[in-house]
């Protein structure tokens, strides 16, 4: 082989070099694309389990912090925006039920999660019982859903609007 051939063939082998860094590049993108996917739809459904969970230990508080700065609760009880406006809602909603639905003898089950994550925004659809506790038996309260657009904001999944709606 003359030089010039060698040099052709360096060109070549060179010039794939690139192609094939680049090549690697998609699928290591992909895998940390499908982690952050996976990720971020586990936090979404710890949200969603959590709102049950807080709600049913009357922790206002914590309930509260679930939604965003902007987060806004709307159903039939009304619609409440912020964190503040939502938690002392839901301490007068609970305190006026206190007779019909005392602490400790209520839960929700959360089902049928639908989430569909776009970066820094979700949405998410899921259903819901509240059951109530005659003695040691649940019986079913108020049955519904819930439609969810969430944010990630601070690092965290909030709720950005939380609609409480009939089944359906």
């Amino acid at each position: 082989m003359n030089r010039s051939a060698i040099f052709a063939a360096l060109l070549v082998i060179a010039g794939t070099i690139p192609t094939l860094a680049s090549a690697a590049t998609p699928a290591a993108a992909t895998a940390d694309a499908r982690m952050q996917a996976i990720e971020d739809r586990m936090a979404i459904e710890r949200l969603l389990v959590e709102y049950g969970r807080t709600l049913d230990n009357r922790d206002f508080a914590a309930y509260s912090h679930l939604f965003s700065a902007k987060g806004e609760w709307k159903g039939a009880l009304g619609s409440y925006r912020g964190p503040a406006a939502i938690q002392t809602a839901m301490e007068k909603i609970f305190t006026d039920a206190a007779a019909d639905i005392p602490k400790g003898k209520n839960f929700h089950v959360m089902s049928d999660f639908v989430i569909d994550v776009q970066g820094d925004r979700a949405t998410a659809s899921s259903r819901f019982i509240f059951y109530k506790l005659d003695k040691s038996e649940p019986k079913p309260a108020v049955a519904g859903r819930y439609e969810d657009i969430l944010i990630r904001e601070n690092g965290a999944w909030r709720f950005l609007q939380r609609s409480a709606l009939p089944p359906g």
